[in-house]
């Protein structure tokens, strides 16, 4: 049965419409009545529906718009329980089951769905033990900011050096999760789900051939790196992990950039300039093979990831190198992979591309949560 939410975001979709130009095939005729009874929606004499905008329904709107794009379920975030649950939280964290909390079956599913899609960075399963993110979304449901509450660097460290070694399937699911991540850090609409079905039964979503081509690209990169885990990195492979993520993209992949590239929307992110790219860059292969420990591993993902990011060699697919690299790196050592989900994404880029000032130790410690996190969930 569609929610009244369901039928809001159609109605914003396809305004001006009528009830029968709505996308359902039970009726509505209840939830539309209460959009309008509630002043969500305005109903005029020929049947004609449009949002109403005032204060509630742009948070609404706001909400739905992020969700849709990201792939997540908007009715969690509406339901009554949610705000209580992140008023609870706020104030007994690292707890994420608290008395006052307990209990209650629609409680869980709303933790586990903030856990699910990494809203909630869990460290221990019983008791449930963890950090909720400063999202936006969540801080427009409960009206003022998170205060983020995680672990030393040294006590997350720990957990993740004393993982159990991880041998790399190429057809297990993590990997999937991994490249619809990626792919959807850049704008990619391909689901989870969707990038299992395309991978493996070449099952073709319907969605833009953009997305479709960025995550097939990202899993042919990644089947290389697979090839090549042993070996030491060099210019060569760089530029063909490149090459191979911007596939049919863009006529300059896996070429090295010759005008300088700007991050939009961060001043503060300077890139090193085209006619250095190949001396830093061979600066970056040395340190990249010097590593040959799994304690080394951990304490230098964050420079990794942050000085090919610096670095910014190609004109286009960076970000989707880098994090091929920081997996290349971890694979290399046995160690689970890196993936990102959409409630840390904003997380995540407010330490990489969106930083005012570059912070290897909290970028480190941030990934080393959320690697830990996704073994907490599969236990």
């Amino acid at each position: 049965m569609p929610t009244k939410y369901d039928v809001f975001a159609e109605v914003v979709e396809k305004a001006p419409c009528k009830q029968k130009d709505l996308d359902f095939k039970k009726s509505i005729y209840a939830q539309v009545n209460s959009l309008v009874r509630t002043g969500w929606i305005k109903k005029d004499s020929q049947g004609i529906l449009n949002p109403i905008k005032n204060d509630e329904t742009e948070k609404i709107f706001r909400i739905l718009k992020w969700s849709l794009k990201n792939n997540v379920n908007y009715n969690p975030f509406f339901s009554k329980n949610m705000k209580q649950i992140l008023l609870v939280l706020s104030k007994t964290l690292p707890k994420l089951n608290p008395k006052k909390l307990a209990g209650n079956k629609k409680n869980n599913e709303i933790i586990d769905f903030l856990e699910k899609h990494q809203f909630i960075l869990s460290w221990k399963r019983s008791p449930k033990l963890g950090v909720l993110l400063n999202h936006k979304i969540l801080n427009l449901i409960l009206g003022e900011e998170i205060k983020e509450k995680y672990l030393s660097s040294k006590e997350i460290t720990n957990k993740v050096k004393n993982i159990s070694k991880k041998e790399i399937n190429p057809f297990d699911r993590k990997i999937f999760e991994f490249l619809a991540g990626s792919a959807q850090l850049e704008g990619s609409t391909v689901s989870i789900g969707e990038t299992v079905e395309l991978i493996l039964n070449a099952v073709y979503p319907d969605k833009p051939a953009k997305d479709i081509q960025m995550v097939k690209n990202l899993n042919e990169a990644m089947k290389y790196i697979l090839e090549h885990l042993k070996e030491d990195l060099t210019l060569d492979s760089l530029k063909e992990i490149n090459r191979v993520c911007l596939f049919s993209l863009d006529n300059r992949a896996g070429q090295f950039k010759k005008v300088q590239n700007k991050v939009l929307g961060n001043t503060n992110f300077k890139t090193i300039s085209p006619e250095k790219v190949e001396e830093e860059l061979e600066k970056f292969c040395r340190e990249f093979n010097s590593i040959k420990s799994r304690e080394e591993c951990l304490e230098k993902i964050g420079f990794i990831h942050n000085q090919h990011q610096r670095i910014h060699p190609f004109a286009d697919g960076n970000s989707r190198t880098t994090r091929l690299l920081v997996n290349w790196l971890l694979m290399k050592f046995n160690f689970p992979l890196l993936i990102l989900k959409t409630g840390a994404f904003e997380r995540y880029m407010d330490l990489t591309k969106l930083s005012k000032k570059r912070d290897d130790s909290f970028l480190r410690d941030f990934m080393l949560h959320v690697i830990y996190h996704e073994e907490v969930l599969k236990d």
